[in-house]
């Protein structure tokens, strides 16, 4: 899904800004669809 507003992502700490793809982390949280696929696989 693609970003409606500017904010910050949680789990990286960096902005997110309007149009950048985004996700829901394990904790239903939207961060960077990187940010979510950096952390699967993970304990």
């Amino acid at each position: 899904m693609k970003a409606k507003f500017a904010t910050f992502c949680i789990s990286c700490g960096d902005k997110i800004q309007p149009g950048k793809e985004i996700a829901k982390n394990k904790d239903e949280n939207w961060v960077h669809k990187h940010c979510v696929d950096d952390s699967e696989g993970l304990p």
